[in-house]
């Protein structure tokens, strides 16, 4: 199968962090030193640094970068010889403040010079002993899945319909009438992640027909540090529980909807499976997609 796409991507907007540091200080005034790194896998070009000072602080003289001012805000850039950081590497200019301020609203590239807020791409846990309860009514019940940042609902679905949404670990419903069929329960957090679905069986017994493929993968965007994917949904005669996301044959997630994401490396090819796995352990065929992202090309020689 041949790769279903070749696309060159920049080095990303957030790929440099700018930390400050007063060097020295005294009592009317103070040395400040900002460090730039390089915190993405590629190699950053050039960078801009703009910041604020306080009011009672003003700038002296300064050093290793160029200085303009757009309103309030200082922007520095770099000079010609600390522009290009290779991956990881980093790069400091400074300055003398007449004042004890320290440098407000910074931002590097445009982007917070403290670096982006995390995104978060993994799925809660899969809720566990998901069972139900006979009685005048009938309870499912389960055990409260696990997530980096915190659970904020549980939904649950009678086969492909979603039948109620809850931050509780347990729903009472009407008893149903006799019947063989399944429902399901999955976690939501708060970045949407969504977690593999615990089967309920009604009377349900196992089956050894697996799903379908995943249908229309594809590969989206870049989102700091991770390559978006998402599929159509596969389809099964009882139940579906979730899919598993691998990335050049290593199993990066398993999720319980139609989305997921894979770590982005840098340059490189990039062969993305995805297959679906249902209420019986049935595992379906991989839908499969590859991806290169190429280097830009060199810049040409200037005669």
């Amino acid at each position: 199968m041949g790769l279903a796409a070749i696309i060159v991507l920049p080095a990303p907007a957030h790929a440099a962090t700018a930390s400050f540091v007063k060097t020295s200080e005294w009592s009317s005034g103070y040395v400040g030193t900002m460090t730039v790194r390089n915190d993405s896998d590629v190699t950053l070009t050039s960078w801009r640094v703009e910041f604020g000072l306080p009011a009672g602080t003003t700038l002296g003289s300064h050093w290793n970068a160029q200085l303009t001012r757009a309103g309030d805000r200082l922007v520095f850039t770099n000079l010609s010889w600390n522009g290009t950081l290779t991956a990881g590497a980093s790069t400091s200019f400074g300055w003398v403040a007449e004042g004890h301020g320290a440098p407000q609203g910074c931002t590097v590239n445009g982007a917070p010079c403290a670096g982006p807020t995390r995104v978060d791409v993994t799925p809660p846990s899969t809720p566990g002993n998901a069972r139900y309860l006979a009685g005048p009514t009938t309870t499912l019940t389960w055990e409260p899945s696990t997530d980096d940042t915190g659970v904020v609902e549980y939904q649950i679905f009678h086969r492909t319909t979603l039948v109620a949404s809850t931050t509780a670990t347990s729903f009472s419903m009407p008893t149903p009438p006799p019947m063989v069929t399944t429902y399901g329960v999955r976690a939501l957090d708060a970045a949407g992640n969504i977690s593999p679905f615990a089967p309920i069986h009604f009377g349900q017994v196992p089956d050894s027909t697996p799903p379908t493929a995943p249908a229309n993968l594809r590969i989206g965007g870049l989102s700091q540090g991770n390559l978006a994917v998402r599929w159509d949904a596969a389809t099964d005669e009882t139940f579906l529980v979730g899919y598993e996301v691998y990335l050049n044959g290593t199993l990066i997630s398993t999720v319980g909807g139609t989305s997921g994401y894979v770590p982005y490396h840098g340059y490189g090819t990039y062969w993305v499976r995805v297959r679906a796995r249902d209420s019986s352990g049935n595992l379906g065929p991989y839908a499969e997609v590859g991806l290169a992202i190429d280097p830009p090309p060199p810049t040409p020689a200037v005669r």
